[in-house]
């Protein structure tokens, strides 16, 4: 997760425009599906041990055959620790090594110094549930072929690009358009003072993220640098967005799914796809600000609180088509979508 400012934070929103028992082989068949489910289900509560606090709260099927792909494990790292928790596949993709300035901002510890991201989480996934199926990819994500995408998506559940490269989270949306997979898609904003969540659910979301964060892009077009570092972050910051972001992939998992405590949150249509969090309470706090606009300056609200901002499809009259998605308003119906390389971003 990386860290913006200048106009790269600009995001779109309504406020600034700124997801027979009479045949005897039926019978058996029937009665071995049903043993075999119930031996999974039997080896996913050893898996875990003991799953009676989240009964209700997650399927716990439905997990343990949950597939989620990573891209970016540096903020991530603690994220992907507490989905291993909960979940049966973990693909990551990560090419950087840890440091000692990550100790203090990420999750990783003194052992883990000079060590491939991938490999010092795989070691603390494992330590948390030795039986998940743990790929690591060591590669720059913009350096993959086209194939190797594909091989890594193929039947994933979700995609979270936790990436701290623009170009990365740049691909990520056409990856998401092209293979239809919801995704999610994290930063956070100079000195840790807010962050921003996108995410798409195709059939669900109108927009893709460039419709939503369509200012950023045209920025970088136009040669903005990100130039913010993580001066001013803690690892408080870090664990507060990894929260919100599990929290929001549980309820994307269990969109199809009832009776659980994150079923069907969004229902069949939801446009408020832009999320922004304030962690400071000095951000936000301008006359025309999104934050002092939407809470009016209450008393009540000082920070830790957040805006759901509505996101449309963007297409004329009002805007440009998406040159992502068109600005077809139905995801499910990106058909355009031809290749998922750098294109307009490889210099980036």
């Amino acid at each position: 997760m990386f860290q913006t400012n200048g106009p790269a934070n600009g995001a779109r929103n309504e406020n600034n425009l700124d997801f027979s028992v009479n045949k005897p082989c039926q019978a058996r068949l029937s009665l071995t599906s049903f043993l075999l489910r119930d031996q999974t289900i039997h080896f996913w509560v050893n898996y875990l041990k003991d799953v009676s606090r989240i009964k209700g709260a997650v399927d716990s099927q439905l997990m343990a055959d949950t597939k989620i792909v990573v891209v970016g494990i540096g903020g991530a790292v603690g994220l992907c620790e507490d989905l291993a928790r909960t979940n049966g596949n973990l693909t990551v993709i990560d090419f950087d090594t840890v440091d000692r300035s990550n100790l203090t901002t990420q999750g990783y510890h003194e052992d883990d110094i000079g060590k491939l991201k991938t490999e010092a989480l795989g070691r603390k996934v494992k330590s948390i549930n030795s039986n998940i199926n743990y790929k690591a990819v060591n590669a720059d994500f913009n350096s993959l072929s086209e194939e190797e995408i594909g091989e890594l998506v193929e039947g994933a559940d979700i995609l979270l690009f936790m990436t701290d490269d623009f170009a990365a989270q740049a691909r990520g949306n056409r990856i998401a358009l092209k293979y239809q997979k919801p995704a999610v898609f994290a930063i956070v904003y100079e000195k840790a003072h807010a962050a921003e969540i996108t995410f798409v659910i195709p059939g669900i979301t109108p927009g893709c993220h460039r419709c939503a964060v369509s200012p950023r892009y045209q920025a970088y077009e136009k040669g903005y640098v990100n130039d913010v570092k993580q001066q001013r972050s803690t690892v408080f910051q870090t664990h507060y967005l990894n929260s919100c972001l599990g929290l929001l992939v549980l309820a994307i998992l269990h969109r199809n799914t009832t009776g659980f405590e994150f079923s069907n949150w969004f229902g069949d249509y939801w446009d408020r796809n832009l999320v922004q969090l304030r962690m400071n309470p000095a951000y936000g706090t301008a006359e025309n600000s999104l934050f002092t606009r939407v809470f009016q300056r209450s008393p009540y609200v000082f920070t830790f609180d957040a805006v759901w901002q509505k996101i449309e499809a963007e297409c004329p009259p009002k805007y440009a088509p998406c040159p992502d998605c068109g600005g077809v308003g139905d995801l499910t119906k990106v058909k355009d979508i031809i290749h998922t390389n750098l294109g307009d971003f490889r210099g980036i």
